[in-house]
């Protein structure tokens, strides 16, 4: 059957841009490196607990060298991919003569549902409910002309230095309400808690070695607002929405003026985005293993942060669209996991939790910091591989074509 002239139809496989899928894979193997001290328990298990395991004498330097250069950036990444999409998706509607708004409201909608029994039940870093979130509030500068986007996006991302000032310098910590809301309903379940700034709150630690999965999912419920607490602390919502913004930028440039060919464009961005972010992620990492709890130290980490991450990340944005003009062999490995990349992002928490876990296999604290890393480069060569199997045999991953579904409100055909 034929679709009518009001049906909203998907972004077809000619439409796509192979390098962006690249670049949502490799974000996502990054995304996982970051993530995994968090999984693996590293961040909240005492040193006693961790020099029992197994460890190396590299773990400090591999722990110091990927907090430089990835902690942050691949999230910068992935949110600027968010803004170019967010741009591919408009304008070919626009073409089509096709509504956006409805479209693109239902298709936040979704996302927040699935963010949302992400967050709730199984992990407290989630970051697609944020990005629904935010996302939707992007149908008001869809048509904003390009000056006033960057202006934006530098003010947003400026922002987080003023909140920084407002919580430590004048000592109005609007955030720990939330932490506070953490703690009754942890007294309520009657969880594990330690103190959190001044707070009670759940016991990271605690939920890593429960092996009660009724407890596990009370307590990520109620880590929920932990989260909320720490994107309010580092004024988070600023910086991802400011970078949407740079990706609508972003994604006009490269539907209209060819910018993943404009080798003198990318040339130039890769190069100031290595000069100024790599010396100011450096020294965000001197602050960050070096400080305390001072406003001087938490200052310092958040000028470091909002000066450094975002020029880097697009050094690399830039570095890796010269590269692919040159190595598209093997870069294209990285596409199969960023065509499915709400699967693998999904994924990757299911089987951290199995491993890690004691409500799975309990390896949490088993390890140091390189074998840990070691573990995700194979996990990761693991989702290669499945995804590669996987988009042999169908056209989305299982995930996105759920999403699709809700989305769209139409059949979809899993089979090319």
């Amino acid at each position: 059957m034929e679709p009518n002239q009001n049906q909203v139809l998907p972004i077809q496989k000619e439409d796509r841009i192979d390098f962006l899928d690249i670049m949502r894979g490799i974000a996502i193997f990054f995304i996982f490196t970051a993530n995994i001290p968090v999984f693996s328990g590293l961040f909240f298990l005492s040193d006693e607990i961790i020099k029992n395991g197994i460890t190396l004498p590299t773990d400090d330097w591999v722990d110091i060298i990927l907090y430089t250069i990835v902690d942050g950036k691949f999230y910068t990444i992935f949110s600027l991919l968010f803004g170019i999409g967010i741009t591919i998706q408009y304008e070919n509607l626009i073409a089509r003569n096709q509504s956006f708004g409805s479209f693109f409201k239902k298709r936040m909608f979704w996302l927040l549902v699935i963010g949302a029994i992400h967050i709730s039940l199984f992990w407290v870093g989630d970051i697609l409910t944020l990005y629904a979130f935010l996302g939707s509030g992007l149908l008001i500068f869809i048509k904003t002309d390009n000056k006033k986007l960057i202006r934006l996006s530098i003010i947003l991302l400026l922002l987080p230095i003023l909140n920084t000032i407002i919580i430590h310098y004048f000592h109005l910590d609007y955030p720990k309400i939330f932490l506070e809301t953490n703690a009754k309903i942890a007294n309520y379940f009657h969880l594990v808690v330690a103190e959190r700034n001044g707070v009670m709150a759940t016991n990271f630690g605690a939920m890593l070695k429960n092996e009660s999965l009724i407890t596990f999912f009370q307590t990520n419920f109620s880590n929920v607002f932990v989260r909320i607490y720490y994107l309010f602390m580092e004024g988070r919502l600023f910086k991802v929405f400011g970078i949407f913004l740079i990706g609508i930028w972003f994604g006009r440039q490269i539907l209209h003026h060819n910018l993943l060919t404009n080798n003198n464009l990318l040339k130039k961005i890769a190069l100031y985005g290595f000069l100024i972010g790599l010396p100011i992620s450096i020294s965000r990492t001197f602050f960050t293993f070096t400080g305390d709890d001072s406003f001087a130290s938490q200052l310092s980490v958040s000028i470091s942060y909002a000066l450094g991450t975002v020029p880097l990340a697009l050094g690399y944005f830039a570095g890796l669209a010269l590269l692919y003009q040159k190595r598209k062999g093997f870069l294209n490995n990285f596409a199969p996991v960023g065509k499915m990349a709400l699967s693998n992002y999904l994924f990757q928490t299911l089987i951290s939790i199995t491993l890690f876990y004691n409500v799975g296999f309990g390896l949490a604290g088993k390890f140091g910091f390189t074998i840990i890393i070691g573990i995700v480069i194979t996990l990761f060569i693991f989702q290669i591989l499945l995804s590669k199997l996987w988009l042999q045999h169908f056209r989305f991953g299982p995930i996105e074509w759920i999403w699709r579904q809700l989305t769209y409100g139409t059949k979809l055909k899993l089979k090319k």
